[in-house]
């Protein structure tokens, strides 16, 4: 059993940092709060169907008078998805007597007895914010690109060679769901970024001036007229795409027109529908989709309602919580995280997507 901080490239007999202060923590990924980029429904705990109850289409004809009624005919249509959320976990095993006792800026038990118990309470903290931060990505690389039949470019698919597919297979997430229902034609409105087809890292980077305008305006004005009656109607881009967007707004002068800044923050929007950059989009799609020579489309856009791409869990507490605790047989620290998690698109209509 070893730390689950790995310390081998650290000089530890010389003078090293002695404080906390001293260290220097590499950056937590940059990531959507998962409330922003999905509504949540708890309560899902096994399969579940989802019903979706159409409207009337046309009624109301001209009076045929005599005492006559017009009979309607046309019914309401349903259809339904269904829930299949996947039991999540895993678990971390610290041991804290493999931390080297010339460790200064985390110190290890002064008491033998407390050799394996006790642990530098600013060192747990740091593994318990870590532990958080990984969830909280797990969640987002599943819900945005889960694939059960995911695999890896050596065996035909699309995941860099060497990943582990598990990490994505237990349920199909977004853009699974996006690929799957554009090729039977249930979002039928996609804008199509002809850079993802390049060749080369180079060739994919080479977005038109105007790629990322072209698109917020065809997204925005080919979705059904529906998606507008959402109370959390969002446009969730790849940070390719944003940048794209800042470099055109920088070229006409005109950032003052486009942003707001509430509390501080710039707020970006497109004719009043929020901008959400999905930050974590680029990263997985550049780590875990590539084939040595390109990315699997890198740049990708959605604009949709919150609700109408919903995660489903258990509870929403498993999403946060960990359970974290000493076993005084084998003298380890474990932490261990489940949570129960699947993700849908429910009303195609109300999706209009670019890649």
């Amino acid at each position: 059993m070893a730390s689950k901080i790995d310390f081998s490239e650290l000089t530890l007999n010389s003078d090293e940092a002695r404080e906390t202060s001293q260290l220097v923590f590499e950056q937590t990924y940059a990531r959507p709060e998962i409330a922003n980029v999905h509504g949540i429904q708890t309560g899902v705990i096994m399969d579940r169907y989802i019903p979706i109850l159409g409207q009337f289409d046309l009624v109301g004809l001209i009076d045929p008078g005599s005492c006559s009624v017009n009979t309607e005919t046309g019914q309401i249509s349903a259809s339904e998805k269904q829930w299949t959320p996947k039991l999540i976990s895993y678990r971390l095993a610290h041991c804290q007597a493999d931390v080297s006792n010339l460790l200064k800026f985390w110190q290890r038990a002064r008491i033998a007895a407390k050799t394996w118990e006790e642990v530098d309470n600013e060192m747990l903290a740091f593994l318990t914010d870590r532990i958080t931060e990984a969830t909280m990505q797990a969640i987002l690389r599943l819900s945005s690109f889960g694939d059960t039949a995911a695999d890896t470019v050596a065996n035909g698919g699309v995941l860099t060679n060497g990943t582990t597919k598990g990490y994505f297979t237990p349920f199909n997430g977004l853009w699974k769901q996006v690929f799957t229902d554009q090729a039977g034609s249930a979002v039928s409105k996609r804008w199509e970024i002809s850079a993802n087809a390049g060749g080369t890292y180079v060739d994919q980077q080479n977005l038109g001036d105007t790629e990322a305008l072209d698109m917020f305006r065809y997204l925005y004005n080919n979705i059904d007229a529906r998606a507008f009656e959402g109370q959390n109607l969002v446009f969730q881009i790849t940070r390719s795409l944003f940048n794209n967007w800042q470099d055109f707004l920088e070229d006409k002068s005109l950032v003052f027109m486009l942003d707001r800044t509430e509390e501080g923050a710039t707020k970006w929007s497109y004719r009043g529908i929020p901008i959400i950059v999905r930050h974590d989009w680029d990263r997985f799609i550049r780590t875990y989709f590539d084939n040595g020579t390109s990315w699997y489309l890198p740049h990708r856009a959605i604009l949709t309602d919150i609700n109408n791409i919903p995660i489903g869990t258990s509870d929403e507490e498993s999403l946060t919580s960990l359970d974290a605790f000493y076993d005084r047989t084998d003298k380890t620290h474990y932490t261990d995280v489940a949570f129960k998690l699947d993700q849908k698109n429910l009303l195609e209509y109300g999706l209009a997507v670019a890649y």
